[in-house]
């Protein structure tokens, strides 16, 4: 009987680490969706200066057939003005928490944007790699795919 009460009780604080983890998750990644809508916000503003502190050195840009790496010309790409952005929205979010400091983020993002004289796609599903470091939430990844017709 009492190794019954013990494993209940056990089970029992299990699940509720369960519930608090589900709930701290929950409001970082709207955080992080935030942290995401800002970036594609300084893209179209030409302004990468909020957004430079998710941006770590290591970090890699994979879009539109090209891959840029490290911080400063990530932030150079951002603030180019290259690139003419008429509107964006993101939409059909998802997230694969990897551990507790580390979440795959997908999404979709529909764009009207021009970059070099050439139209970008339409549509794109997009995903970003978020780590919590010394307290702080980066981004050493992201990637874009196409959506083929848009």
């Amino acid at each position: 009987m009492r190794r019954l009460v013990l494993t209940a009780m056990v089970l029992a604080v299990a699940l509720s680490g369960v519930e608090l983890f589900a709930q701290a998750s929950s409001a970082t990644e709207k955080s992080l969706e935030a942290k995401e809508q800002a970036g594609w916000q300084a893209w179209k503003e030409h302004n990468a200066e909020p957004i430079k502190d998710t941006v770590p050195e290591n970090s890699i840009d994979i879009a539109d057939g090209t891959v840029t790496k490290g911080t400063q010309q990530i932030l150079h790409g951002i603030a180019s003005h290259d690139c003419t952005v008429n509107s964006f929205s993101l939409s059909s979010f998802s997230y694969m928490w990897l551990d507790k400091d580390t979440v795959l983020m997908t999404y979709t993002a529909t764009q009207d944007a021009t970059c070099s004289g050439k139209k970008q796609a339409g549509k794109v599903i997009a995903s970003s790699l978020w780590q919590k470091k010394a307290g702080k939430w980066v981004s050493p990844f992201h990637q874009e795919t196409e959506v083929p017709g848009t």
